[in-house]
């Protein structure tokens, strides 16, 4: 009799679990998909890091026109008529209340990419921008310091695909 039941609980064991050749399988195909899909994944890493960049920048705008509605500010805001490094703002006064509305005590950019997948230039991976304070008017740009690379008022080609 117990040897009935012994006999019988063999019989009736279940493999459970995947086999090696189910696991190599899996593992092929998961090897693939990441091949493939890798170069899509860096490429949407890069477009978010500039989307992130054009954000900035145009708060970047936002405080330096808020900075300028305020007269005691304003005097201090030393006018650029050529791009100029947000960094290397003059005015000591005109960059501490425009850095502190922007929360920040340095602005660096994250993207080190056009649009188009191109690297900047050597050292062109910062925000620049053009004071007129008199005529309210700021340009902001990214990368580069031509309108294609403008990102306030209007957004230049090498910034948007």
């Amino acid at each position: 009799m117990i040897l009935l039941l012994y006999v019988r609980s063999i019989t009736e064991m279940k493999n459970k679990g995947f086999s090696m050749v189910e696991l190599i399988i899996v593992i092929a195909i998961m090897a693939i998909l990441t091949g493939a899909l890798a170069p899509m994944l860096v490429h949407y890493i890069a477009k978010a890091r500039l989307s992130t960049d054009v954000d900035t920048g145009k708060e970047i705008a936002k405080a330096i026109m808020t900075c300028v509605t305020d007269d005691s500010v304003k005097d201090n805001a030393v006018q650029h008529a050529s791009a100029h490094p947000v960094n290397d703002m003059d005015g000591n006064d005109f960059k501490d209340a425009v850095f502190g509305m922007l929360g920040v005590t340095q602005l660096d950019g994250k993207s080190k990419k056009d649009a188009d997948g191109n690297n900047f230039d050597s050292g062109k991976d910062q925000f620049y921008y053009t004071l007129d304070a008199d005529k309210n008017k700021v340009e902001i740009f990214y990368g580069g310091t031509t309108a294609d690379y403008q990102i306030y008022p209007t957004t230049g080609s090498k910034l948007v695909k």
